[in-house]
Formats: C-alpha cells, structure tokens, sequence
C-alpha cells in the first residue's frame, strides 16, 4: 500500500488542481477552457504511463526507493511533454466544455 501513496498523492494534486480549473472555467469558460483541457490530458497521460510501467515485473537490482521516485519524476515530465503536444483529448475535451451551459 505504501509503495502506492506517492502515485496517489499524485492524482489528488492533479485532481485538486482540475478542480481548481473547472471552478474558474464555470467563471471565465473562454480564458480557461484549453488550460484545464490540456491538465485534463496531461493528468490522463500521467496515469496510462504509469500504470504501463506497474506492468512491468520489479525482481531486478534497480528496483529500490531512489529509482521510484526517479521513474515518478520522470513519468510526470514525460507525460507533460506528450500533453503539450496533444494526443488529440484537448481538442475532445474543449468539445465537450463547449457543451455545456456555462461556457460564455
């Protein structure tokens, strides 16, 4: 369970933090809509890799707290690379606040 805490410390920062975004998108749809599309794609992103890499099996000599935290770091910088780039959810993710009632 331990070995867990970090990635969930993680998410609820992301969470809390698209949180944060949907609140000024409800205020201000226009000025905030492709920051909090691209969080939301970066937040998924982050998630599909590291659950990729709890795939892989762990028996080897490199599996020790410092390399944890390395692959973490790294998963997040990665996942915010490919994020800014786009995989195509932004462009979704727009459609759909576009959608609703609050968009102005």
């Amino acid at each position: 369970m331990k070995k867990n805490a970090s990635f969930f410390n993680m998410i609820n920062y992301q969470v809390k933090l698209i949180d944060d975004l949907k609140y000024r998108v409800h205020n201000n749809s226009k000025k905030y809509a492709l920051e909090t599309a691209r969080k939301v794609e970066g937040l998924f992103i982050y998630i599909l890799l590291k659950n990729m890499r709890n795939s892989l099996t762990k028996d080897d000599i490199l599996s020790n707290n410092q390399s944890k935290l390395y692959t973490e770091v790294y998963d997040e910088k990665i996942s915010t690379e490919i994020a800014n780039k786009g995989i195509g959810l932004t462009k979704i993710i727009l459609e759909q606040i576009k959608k609703t009632r609050s968009y102005k």
